[in-house]
């Protein structure tokens, strides 16, 4: 990742659609209830949006820690747009893109971490493609099937 910048955050990118998603959402009811709902799903994404901005800033475990926060944010926001579906009557399906961004944005978000977690790829000496402790292979003659099978 590079560092303070968050537009090279795939999860910040798909966080940062999913606010505007929230925000454009077109609530057909006067409850107060769904009003709240849409604007604490709204605020949840934006929190996520900046939980993935400091991230970018910090390294290791500690950025670590801040992505785990931003998808724990992630999953809030998912649970008020349910709430919101709930309070409004209307289908889940309804919200289907929002719950869609949510769930891409923790994927990324998960396996990010996971890249953190397993640290910095080493090179090394490979492994042997083939058994035999990695002997060269055998000198001349004929190649064993020419032609294919007959």
């Amino acid at each position: 990742m590079a560092e303070g910048d968050p537009q090279s955050i795939e999860a910040w990118n798909t966080s940062v659609r999913l606010a505007a998603a929230v925000g454009r959402l077109k609530i057909g009811s006067n409850l107060k209830a769904s009003a709240d709902a849409q604007a604490k799903a709204f605020e949840l994404a934006g929190i996520a949006c900046g939980l993935i901005a400091e991230a970018a800033g910090r390294d290791g475990p500690a950025q670590a820690g801040i992505l785990r926060d931003a998808r724990g944010a992630l999953a809030q926001c998912k649970s008020w747009i349910h709430v919101l579906a709930a309070v409004t009557n209307e289908q889940e399906s309804v919200f289907g893109n929002e719950i869609d961004l949510v769930d891409q944005a923790s994927r990324q978000i998960t396996a990010y971490v996971r890249s953190i977690e397993r640290g910095p790829v080493q090179a090394g000496p490979r492994p042997p493609m083939r058994p035999g402790g990695g002997q060269p292979p055998r000198p001349g003659g004929p190649p064993r099937n020419p032609g294919g099978p007959r």
